[in-house]
């Protein structure tokens, strides 16, 4: 049998072994603690990196599309003024046309005078 000294040392190398393997899990749990923590925090800085991103693209694309629409407006009131002016241009011709036309029929219709020239020239036309 063991001494009552022997069995005091047995039982002092095992608290130290325990007290050992105690601070060993502490310290591990508290790397994994930590280690948790600073992935968390990584994922966290990940996420707001990412959200700050997104929003500069969205905020680049909204004015992409308000830039996209001003220029179309701008091209609408441009083709319409060019149309409008077109018109108008169109309808210049066209009454000057219609006065050509109109004086041409009435210089036709009124009485010339006669001479061996122009009846041959009415006869002319009539013929064909």
């Amino acid at each position: 049998m063991e001494s009552t000294s022997e069995q005091l040392n047995t039982a002092n190398r095992e608290i130290r072994h325990l007290q050992e393997m105690i601070t060993a899990l502490r310290l591990e749990l508290e790397a994994m603690r930590l280690e948790k923590d600073h992935a968390v925090q990584q994922a966290v800085t990940e996420a707001h990196n990412e959200s700050q991103q997104l929003r500069a693209t969205i905020d680049a694309l909204r004015g992409e599309l308000e830039k996209r629409r001003f220029d179309g407006r701008e091209q609408l009131q441009r083709a319409q003024a060019d149309a409008r002016g077109e018109i108008d241009q169109l309808q210049s011709t066209i009454n000057a046309l219609r006065c050509e036309l109109e004086d041409l029929h009435h210089r036709h219709n009124r009485p010339e005078a006669t001479g061996p020239g122009t009846q041959a020239a009415k006869e002319r036309h009539n013929a064909g």
